[in-house]
């Protein structure tokens, strides 16, 4: 604590003396007045997003995902177009998400399996896409509307530019894929060996009996 006082009488000895000077002392005094100020709303700043990540917690097995889940806005691209939108329409069914990114190879080859479990299994379940690692816009629409990537064309929609989800499901590699039931609840973390159709029934029946 005495260092602390010893540090402020040194400074503010310091800044009297340049007053005292005029001149070019008060253009110095101005000059460390803007670098203390702006230094200081860098801190500000920097600290608000450190804040902002660390209110995020990682959801558990088993447990459900905050009400932030559904109305968090993402930047989402469908069909040739990206648009703001929440998760609300996904709510009340389950949902898959299936975590990738432009440099995993093997994610985009698990693309058009989703649109076939769509397909099967029609508005009892959803499928979405994120992606968590990529900025550029350019890489991520090639993968999409690409010639290159012409097999793996997906009618599912995918979450793009994401800094929400990695933190609340927490991972090491992709893909990844995030089971939620029509509560929300996480059921399970799996690999794409574990998404087929035989569990993907599974999660849709336990929905009808818990309705009846």
């Amino acid at each position: 604590m005495m260092k602390i006082v010893n540090i402020y009488n040194s400074f503010w000895g310091f800044i009297q003396k340049q007053m005292r000077r005029g001149g070019e002392g008060y253009l110095l005094i101005t000059k460390i007045l803007t670098i203390v100020m702006v230094v200081s709303i860098y801190g500000e700043s920097r600290a608000q997003v450190v804040q902002d990540k660390t209110d995020v917690k990682p959801v558990m097995l088993g447990f459900r995902v905050p009400e932030e889940f559904w109305t968090h806005e993402f930047t989402i691209y469908e069909n040739g177009v990206y648009r703001k939108q929440n998760l609300e329409i996904f709510r009340g069914k389950p949902l898959i998400l299936d975590f990738w990114a432009t440099w995993c190879t093997s994610c985009m080859p698990n693309f058009p399996k989703l649109d076939r479990f769509k397909q099967m299994h029609d508005d009892r379940i959803n499928f979405l896409l994120v992606n968590s690692y990529d900025r550029d816009i350019g890489k991520i629409t090639e993968i999409f509307e690409g010639e290159k990537f012409k097999s793996f064309r997906t009618k599912t929609p995918s979450i793009v530019f994401d800094d929400y989800l990695k933190r609340l499901f927490p991972h090491q590699a992709v893909p990844i894929y995030i089971w939620l039931d029509d509560f929300g609840v996480l059921g399970a973390t799996s690999t794409s060996d574990f998404v087929n159709d035989a569990q993907i029934k599974v999660l849709i029946d336990r929905m009808k009996e818990e309705k009846r």
